[in-house]
């Protein structure tokens, strides 16, 4: 009986320790992450809010032991881990805008596999944007999307059966519009202009594979470096939206934001996870809603010039995708 009591007061004075070890692991994936320029540790940039959530679980349970020394040095992880989230919920001068917004964007990838095509028109409706891109669309969806030509006068789209279709529609006249294949033969991105205030804006809708397999790790890659080689001779404002297969931690991200100096509409607004989402389809349809808030990352996007404000950004309502759709109020300065 000693001998067992002895060695379940062992075991009882190592869990500490073990807490400690969750909080320091998470840390050092995050910190690893920053220099994950290969396929598997760019993965682990994704996750920077689930590595808080899990160290800041870990945290309580270490508090819980009162083991001071410990928890000095599980706060200074935790802290590690907190910077990389809360950064995106600070306001930020010359950014947010507190008036309304002159242009509202909605992005959204519909999932070639859904078929609930009056979620998205009502959504399109109820949000009125000026606006809309879509990603993923086919032949199906765009006869569908035929519906809101009262909304939208112009557009510009390029069908494709599997996942590299995209569409954009306006209510304003889009001039200078082309489809360009970026880094890849497989993924289009369209081109555009509007015109606001006086000011020529340059719209580009983008959808990069997603960057399941080296292969197409690397066209990503290359079409995010060949769309930034663009955006570096555009003298107009830039907006560019869509599905990026990429989130704000990536070391491929932040290369995209240094080379074109834009900046990320979500900053100030918070984190806005936006895959994946529970639904009706195979992959999807098993995740509970809560584990589905759980594991979701910030990959879609709407990325401005500096001189253009956000009023509001958000993400909308479940169209039966995989994705939620982002919705962006851009405040659009007055040409002098």
């Amino acid at each position: 009986m000693t001998n067992k009591s002895t060695q379940l007061k062992s075991i009882k004075s190592l869990i500490p320790y073990f807490f400690l070890l969750g909080i320091v692991t998470t840390s050092l994936l995050s910190l690893v992450a920053h220099v994950g320029w290969n396929v598997f540790l760019e993965l682990l940039s994704h996750f920077k809010r689930q590595y808080f959530l899990i160290s800041l679980l870990l945290f309580s349970l270490l508090a819980i032991t009162r083991q001071k020394r410990l928890i000095l040095i599980g706060l200074f992880c935790v802290g590690i881990n907190l910077t990389e989230i809360v950064y995106w919920s600070l306001p930020t001068l010359g950014l947010r805008h507190s008036g309304t917004g002159d242009l509202r964007v909605l992005s959204s990838n519909v999932n070639v596999r859904n078929n609930n095509y009056s979620k998205v028109i009502s959504l399109v409706r109820k949000e009125r944007p000026d606006i809309a891109i879509f990603m993923e669309v086919n032949g199906a969806w765009i006869k569908q999307l035929e519906s809101i030509a009262d909304i939208f006068p112009y557009s510009v789209a390029r069908v494709n059966p599997s996942i590299s279709g995209i569409a954009i529609y306006s209510k304003l006249p889009l001039e200078n519009t082309d489809v360009k294949f970026f880094g890849t033969s497989s993924n289009p991105s369209i081109l555009g202009s509007v015109k606001i205030n006086g000011q020529v804006i340059s719209v580009i809708a983008a959808h990069p594979p997603p960057p399941f397999k080296p292969v197409l790790f690397h066209y990503r890659n290359k079409q995010l470096d060949e769309i930034s080689q663009y955006i570096q001779q555009v003298n107009n404002p830039v907006v560019i939206a869509g599905d990026l297969n990429i989130t704000m931690w990536s070391p491929y991200y932040k290369r995209f934001i240094s080379k074109t100096g834009l900046r990320n509409a979500r900053q100030g607004f918070g984190i806005l996870p936006s895959w994946p989402v529970k639904t009706t389809y195979p992959h999807y349809s098993k995740i509970p809603p809560f584990m589905s808030w759980l594991i979701s990352i910030p990959i879609d996007h709407c990325l401005i010039s500096p001189e253009l404000k956000v009023s509001k950004i958000r993400t909308g309502a479940n169209v039966n995708s995989d994705h939620l759709p982002l919705i962006i109020d851009l405040v659009i300065p007055k040409e002098k």
